[in-house]
């Protein structure tokens, strides 16, 4: 008779390309997105050193997610049904690490990309990763939680550090942007001005128009930059979320549903 581990989907976390970290780093990290797959889903999840030594010495290629020949040889090498494909990099900004995965089923073909998660310092790993189970493996089933006799079920949502999201990203980019061609639009409508201002009378009303316009432009860039920075500030601070316990009643019985938020 098969276990019950036998008939669970098998997930292997494959790592791919990593940026600013060695391969010691790459596994830990790998093991440990495992170990929170298999605390939230019902699933046995494998990654790290476990699958570093059933993949090729040198490794995969790097366009082995687009290549099926390549992604059905390492799901046969690793003995999975499903892979999760990691990219990642270490962003610079006092250790912080994101990490990009793709999912594939090799025995289908499909594939998807999932959402980046983004760590603040390698100790919010776990607590990030048990918190993107259900996007990583949408279809996979959830854990059973265990039930205390009717009582209270309690589930600690764990603390999101502040970190530069996609937007803030985007409105830091933009705000960059803005305040170049404020200072370049700028400089140039001083040039002119001083052009003009040097020789009054053969100043045309043409490049006087042209200077007011210039200016206009220095302007609004200094307005869009200033109004980015803000907004790229407003989106960082507000990026964070505080550990809080969700507690409710269990369905068994006749009792009602109450729902109990708490901040810690």
């Amino acid at each position: 008779m098969q276990s019950a581990a036998a008939d669970k989907l098998r997930v292997a976390i494959v790592p791919g390309i990593a940026v600013n970290l060695d391969a010691a780093r790459v596994d830990a990290l790998s093991q440990e997105l495992a170990d929170a797959l298999e605390a939230e889903l019902d699933i046995e999840a494998f990654g790290g050193l476990e699958v570093r030594r059933q993949l090729p010495p040198d490794g995969i290629p790097p366009d082995c997610v687009a290549t099926p020949t390549c992604v059905a040889d390492v799901a046969q090498r690793v003995g999975a049904q499903q892979l999760l494909f990691v990219v990642m990099v270490d962003t610079g900004t006092g250790g912080a690490i994101q990490v990009d995965t793709t999912w594939m089923e090799p025995a289908s073909g499909k594939s998807a990309s999932r959402p980046a998660i983004d760590i603040a310092t390698l100790s919010d790993a776990r607590a990030r990763f048990v918190a993107s189970a259900p996007q990583l493996l949408p279809d996979a089933p959830v854990r059973p939680k265990p039930k205390l006799g009717g009582g209270p079920v309690g589930t600690m949502k764990p603390e999101v550090p502040r970190h530069f999201t996609t937007p803030a990203r985007v409105t830091a980019v933009v705000s960059g942007v803005g305040f170049g061609l404020g200072i370049a639009m700028g400089l140039r409508a001083r040039s002119k001005y001083n052009d003009c201002d040097a020789s009054p009378n053969t100043c045309t009303e043409s490049q006087r128009d042209s200077i007011r316009t210039t200016g206009l432009i220095a302007d609004a860039g200094l307005a869009i930059g200033i109004g980015c920075a803000i907004a790229t500030t407003v989106l960082f601070v507000t990026s964070g979320q505080e550990a809080r316990m969700v507690v409710a009643p269990t369905t068994e019985g006749s009792g009602g549903t109450v729902t109990w938020l708490g901040r810690f």
